[in-house]
């Protein structure tokens, strides 16, 4: 691992215990964030983004079974304890949650959270420095007041701002790599965009790899460097936003950009993914995407396509190098 890389993941597949025995959610996925990058991990719900996240986070129940690597600025969090995986919890990584609202306490005063945050991995500091420094990440933040506003309750703020103070908790101790699992879930347009350039400045200013958790592709246009589409619980296609967006190799791709709306100024009928993603207890044979692929042929449906180079990205499809020209659009962000 060179030293711009915070974080490398190879081969992770993560199982959990079921009834019917241990089911794999994730498989075999690869990616790397690099130290000041965006990374986006994109697909719809259930395709094992979060649980990618919350694997490297040590927040799986202890009957999952990770295998694999991911290594963290040199570290192994995989084989790691649950103890030595909270201290890097919180302190060199954090994760912002999709939910504002259950990510607070709601019986617990805004500013203590955030002093809590602070207190945890800086035990000798006093309690006025603590308050300081919370005021301050408020601040930070944008929310307004911040001295006033340390007293209150979640149940006094907006979404937007609920959200605003996840994100000082996450940057309290200055962290190397943040987790953003949907920060925009919920919020209006207007606040999404105030959320999304806020995260944009404290990666600029801070220098952290931020890793986007999303199902918007107009979010990762505007956010990313990098791109990462899982399907099923496995990449299917990676590589930069550019590359990924302006000449997708992977059927899934295609099908999700063709889903969104073009700055064309013409009103057309957005294309839709015939079918529903397989659920982990009915997976496919071959490849998992084949039921609703459009360029489906009889290979498909009985080998497993790996996740090779083709062009420039890397996409896990048979027969990527000779699907018909993608149409560049400008899309709507």
């Amino acid at each position: 691992m060179t030293s711009e890389n915070l974080l490398d993941v190879r081969d992770l597949t993560i199982a959990f215990r079921t009834p019917r025995g241990y089911v794999e959610a994730v498989r075999g996925v690869d990616f790397v964030i690099r130290r000041g990058e965006v990374m986006s991990l994109v697909g719809e719900s259930g395709s094992g983004k979060s649980v990618t996240m919350r694997a490297l986070m040590g927040l799986l129940p202890e009957t999952t079974r990770i295998s694999g690597s991911a290594r963290f600025l040199g570290q192994e969090l995989i084989q790691k304890s649950g103890r030595g995986v909270h201290g890097l919890r919180g302190a060199r990584m954090s994760m912002i949650f999709q939910d504002p609202m259950t990510a607070l306490n709601p019986v617990m005063a805004i500013g203590a959270q955030v002093a809590e945050a602070i207190r945890i991995h800086n035990r000798s500091i006093s309690r006025q420095e603590v308050r300081d420094r919370a005021v301050k990440l408020l601040r930070d933040v944008a929310i307004p007041f911040p001295e006033q506003r340390f007293d209150q309750y979640p149940h006094q703020f907006s979404g937007g701002m609920r959200q605003r103070v996840v994100i000082a908790m996450a940057i309290a101790n200055r962290p190397d790599l943040i987790i953003a699992d949907e920060p925009t879930t919920a919020l209006d347009v207007t606040v999404q965009a105030q959320i999304l350039e806020l995260l944009r400045n404290l990666c600029a200013e801070y220098h952290v790899g931020l890793a986007l958790i999303t199902h918007d592709l107009g979010v990762v246009a505007g956010m990313a460097q990098s791109i990462s589409v899982m399907y099923a619980g496995a990449i299917v296609e990676r590589g930069s936003v550019e590359e990924v967006f302006y000449n997708p190799s992977h059927p899934y791709t295609r099908g999700l950009l063709g889903a969104l709306p073009h700055l064309t100024g013409r009103i057309e009928r957005l294309v839709d993914i015939g079918g529903n993603p397989p659920t982990i207890f009915a997976l496919p044979e071959g490849c998992a995407f084949s039921p609703r692929c459009a360029f489906v042929q009889p290979r498909c449906r009985v080998e497993r396509p790996l996740l090779r180079q083709v062009r420039s990205a890397y996409a896990a499809c048979h027969f990527a190098e000779t699907l018909p020209a993608y149409p560049v659009q400008e899309m709507q962000a």
